[in-house]
């Protein structure tokens, strides 16, 4: 009998904690609200309730007119000159190339042909400006007692750079001792 008595008393120790356990784990009820009464709407209610609400008195509101023109814009002058800037010079006209091209020149007898006299020329550029081979023109003049017996003339065969060189080689009919002057010149473009 023993072990009964001892077990009736640990269950109801053991109901008792499970008891109180779950009682502070439920949330308590909620109160019962209170009944209100509302009063039944009235024909003047009604129309008091559909009448526009008024303003509060604190919403203020405030119109400010600020006047405005728009901004002269200046007329469309020249501006003046400073002091720093420096004036452009005026551009220059391109020399024509016979008085902007410089030549030496020699000549031989030809070692093909005695009957031709091969004058060499050495030009360069100093008309700032490329030019073609067909702008550089030569005219070779042979004289006998001062009278023109044979002229010819002859171009580069390749552009001459600028500030560059370039050289050409014209035959003049003839023989070299028989010509008692021979000369050499930059003419202008052909037209033909």
């Amino acid at each position: 009998m023993r072990p009964r008595t001892v077990l009736l008393p640990a269950l109801a120790v053991l109901a008792a904690a499970l008891w109180f356990s779950l009682g502070k784990r439920l949330p308590a009820p909620a109160p019962a609200p209170e009944r209100v009464r509302v009063p039944k709407a009235t024909a003047a209610a009604r129309a008091v309730a559909s009448a526009p609400t008024p303003v509060p008195p604190e919403v203020r509101r405030t119109t400010v007119v600020v006047p405005w023109e728009p901004a002269r814009t200046p007329s469309p002058t020249q501006p003046e000159p400073t002091a720093t800037a420096t004036p452009r010079p005026e551009p220059t006209a391109t020399p024509a190339v016979q008085e902007c091209v410089a030549i030496r020149w020699s000549s031989g007898m030809s070692p093909v042909s005695i009957a031709q006299v091969l004058v060499e020329v050495h030009a360069v550029n100093r008309c700032g400006r490329d030019l073609a081979p067909l702008e550089v023109w030569f005219e070779v003049a042979g004289f006998r007692r001062g009278d023109l017996i044979q002229a010819t003339r002859g171009h580069l065969l390749d552009p001459l750079p600028r500030d560059g060189e370039g050289h050409a080689t014209i035959a003049l009919a003839g023989s070299a001792d028989w010509y008692d002057e021979i000369s050499v010149a930059v003419v202008p473009l052909i037209d033909r």
